[in-house]
């Protein structure tokens, strides 16, 4: 769901390194400049400023209304500190934190009409009343020369965000995987997995073609260009509910999300994070849930069942829309083999090839929509888009 008061989000993991993209509704992107490049962590990607590398944005603070910032990042050194400034010679507030290198924080800058109050991993560290309104932040290591420290998201919020509010944005952020079908959490239906199978392992290899010549070992194989088999999914579930028709109302919600025509789209997500892992689906085995205990009508009711799904597609690019009603998302596209796009709110567009072909689509709702360019997407020749790049081949 979107926030509204969400006016930058940079999650700092762009994948061809020269922009790092604004997940907010707003779109103000960040062009990296000055040495400035992502590079790999553990968590995965970060915003490394190498020296006096720059990522700018057209997005500034409000610094004459309430807002809050929240910035995950990684010292390169023992301490981190701010500074906010206000008109006139030495008139700023300024804290040093220590810190342990190379080790992931997270702090959080509130500012209210009359007060500036500082986190770090959702625990005050500082607030003083304030007056005036500031005209500049920044957050700093002790190397005068530049930073080398790694950012890995930025957050900035046209209101005031609570403690509380705070500390359920940082749990989101290190939240369960949540499981979605056509946007609907599988919670919803009182249904959690507890194991997966397929999600992002390799692919199977499609047969290539084969001779055998006489007086020869073996086989003569055709080893370019590999194609790999669908995708098989299968997810260990469990559905609990309250009594036993409750539980059979669910079973069948929950199944009936898969009838009807075409693919369903799943999503699999950390809470928070940016890149979820998506696909387009088919459900064609039959599901018997186990009930484990429950009598009757009265108690809980527990059933285990294994969902298998299918991708016939498996290769593909994942872009995302994030957007108010009537935004377009715009593709154009060169390639002689045919894509099949689908849209993220149950619409494609089937067969796109040919030379700087421009496909677009029109989002009635708002809102933020993943899109897949399935399709043999290691031939494609030239791709560009309006769109968010987030997976470039996801396989």
């Amino acid at each position: 769901m979107i926030d509204d008061n969400l006016i930058l989000w940079l999650p700092c993991n762009d994948p061809d390194g020269s922009v790092a993209y604004d997940f907010s509704i707003n779109r103000n992107d960040a062009t990296l400049s000055g040495g400035a490049s992502f590079v790999k962590t553990a968590a995965g990607k970060a915003l490394a400023m190498n020296g006096a590398g720059e990522a700018l944005t057209s997005r500034v603070i409000p610094f004459s209304s309430n807002f809050t910032l929240i910035v995950k990042l990684q010292s390169r050194t023992n301490q981190i500190g701010w500074l906010l400034n206000f008109s006139g010679a030495n008139n700023y507030k300024e804290q040093w934190l220590d810190v342990s290198p190379g080790e992931s924080f997270t702090l959080s800058f509130v500012k209210t009409a009359s007060t500036f109050t500082v986190y770090k991993d959702g625990l005050e560290v500082y607030s003083e009343a304030i007056s005036g309104t500031p005209v500049g932040f920044s957050i700093n290591d002790p190397d005068v020369e530049g930073t080398y420290s790694l950012i890995e998201e930025v957050k900035l919020y046209n209101v005031a965000k609570s403690h509380i509010d705070i500390l359920k944005i940082l749990m989101e952020s290190k939240g369960d995987v949540e499981y979605y079908i056509d946007g609907v959490n599988f919670k919803e239906f009182g249904v959690y997995v507890t194991d997966s199978k397929g999600l992002a392992g390799r692919l199977a290899r499609k047969e290539a073609l084969t001779a055998e010549w006489d007086n020869y070992h073996g086989i003569v194989r055709d080893r370019a260009r590999p194609r790999f088999k669908e995708r098989n999914i299968e997810l260990d579930c469990m559905i609990e509910a309250s009594s036993r028709f409750t539980y059979i109302d669910w079973v069948n919600k929950f199944f009936a999300m898969f009838d009807g025509e075409g693919t369903r789209r799943l999503k699999v997500e950390h809470a928070g994070m940016s890149k979820p892992l998506v696909y387009e689906v088919l459900c064609l085995d039959e599901s018997d849930p186990q009930k484990k205990f429950g009598r009757y009508n009265e108690g809980m009711m527990v059933g285990t069942f294994t969902l298998k799904l299918v991708e016939d597609e498996p290769v593909k690019k994942v872009l995302r829309h994030v957007g108010n009603a009537n935004s377009t998302c715009t593709i154009t596209v060169t390639s002689a083999k045919k894509l099949n796009i689908y849209w993220g709110d149950g619409s494609h567009t089937y067969n796109v090839s040919g030379t700087s072909t421009q496909v677009s689509h029109t989002y009635t709702a708002k809102g933020e929509y993943e899109i897949i360019v399935a399709g043999v997407i290691e031939d494609i020749e030239a791709f560009t888009t309006n769109g968010i790049v987030i997976w470039e081949n996801l396989h």
